[in-house]
């Protein structure tokens, strides 16, 4: 995946003064007792690589891989799913991964699942390293910055943050701006959507001249509307269970999206391990959405906004949380937890 070590994050205003180095992996590893890493992946690099593992298969089978199956329906209760061309499949457990324009989430909402404007865009787009060479300004920032770490330049209302990935090759930026543009009944918003490089320019105008600079060379220019919803009140029904967005629909305030869908998937992979049963499906399924729902959603709802307005949306949190009460330490929270072990100890403590 030519993932690179981030090795501290840092805060800068947006003339790219930097105000704060926030902290250093070292540090947090040391903080918590832990030697795990802080990777800084693109994620096309870490789709592939999850690609390859799955079609290698496990204990002498490979998944089949079956694109351009739009989906119709699902009927929990059968374990039953309705694709758009007519076909139907049957299975013991359906893993609604389908994001957050998720069809899934229908099927195991007791409510009607309206997608939302968070009256916020967001720019994405590459800087190839390569090109700073051609560009002293741009290399005079790269230079001083460094690229072994997450650095994020903001005001109060808006942000830019760079990071390094593929071996340090490519510099990832997204630019996060307030828009009035916004419809509270959104459709299909994508991160794929394609934008011009002169309203990247544009929006990025009140930004450091070093700053506006680097963005010149941008490459592969996607604007993306921030879109969001509530979460269900539960992330199973029937035979079927909800990771990632579907679920639970992450900004990217918190960079914590894809990394809360890899610890349902640790859950799940924990609790339905090989020699499950039909019949113990459903158990296995609750304790999946006691282990992971409290956990999922709190993170969810404090990725709306930057760390700076995280109490204000502790009221929405507690009407499906109502215990929730404010991490102390954010870092802390996110990081230190182990979906897997959680998930054993559930395990462990139903067979007692």
């Amino acid at each position: 995946m030519a993932p690179v070590r981030c090795e501290h994050m840092s805060l800068s205003n947006k003339q790219g003064n930097i105000v704060n180095m926030f902290v250093t992996t070292d540090e947090l590893q040391k903080r918590f007792g832990f030697d795990d890493e802080w990777l800084l992946v693109h994620r096309v690099d870490l789709h592939n690589g999850l690609r390859r593992t799955a079609e290698a298969g496990f204990g002498g089978r490979a998944p089949k891989i079956h694109l351009g199956c739009g989906v119709e329906s699902l009927d929990p209760s059968a374990g039953k799913v309705m694709l758009a061309d007519g076909r139907e499949f049957h299975a013991d457990v359906i893993i609604g991964a389908d994001g957050v324009h998720s069809r899934t989430v229908h099927s195991v909402a007791a409510e009607p699942q309206k997608k939302i404007s968070t009256r916020q865009t967001c720019f994405r787009f590459l800087v190839p390293t390569d090109k700073l060479s051609s560009n002293p300004s741009a290399k005079a920032l790269v230079d001083r910055i460094g690229l072994k770490g997450l650095h994020a330049f903001r005001s109060k209302t808006e942000q830019l943050v760079l990071y390094p990935c593929r071996s340090g090759s490519l510099i990832n930026c997204a630019a996060f701006l307030p828009t009035d543009d916004y419809d509270d009944d959104i459709g299909e918003s994508s991160w794929l959507n394609s934008s011009q490089h002169s309203d990247l320019m544009a929006a990025v105008e009140s930004y450091g001249p070093e700053l506006r600079e680097l963005c010149s060379l941008a490459e592969d220019v996607k604007l993306w509307s921030l879109v969001s919803r509530d979460p269900p009140r539960s992330f199973v029904k029937g035979k079927v269970a909800l990771v990632g967005d579907a679920g639970h629909p992450m900004l990217p305030h918190m960079g914590q999206g894809g990394a809360q869908a890899f610890e349902d998937a640790a859950a799940l992979g924990a609790l339905l391990p090989a020699d499950t049963t039909p019949e113990q499906v459903a158990e296995r399924l609750r304790m999946y959405n006691d282990v992971r729902y409290e956990h999922a959603v709190t993170i969810m709802f404090l990725s709306r906004v930057g760390e700076q307005f995280q109490e204000v949306v502790m009221g929405d949190l507690r009407r499906f949380v109502p215990s929730a009460r404010m991490p102390e330490d954010m870092f802390e929270y996110s990081w230190c937890s182990y979906p897997t072990r959680d998930a054993e100890r559930a395990l462990a403590s139903a067979s007692n």
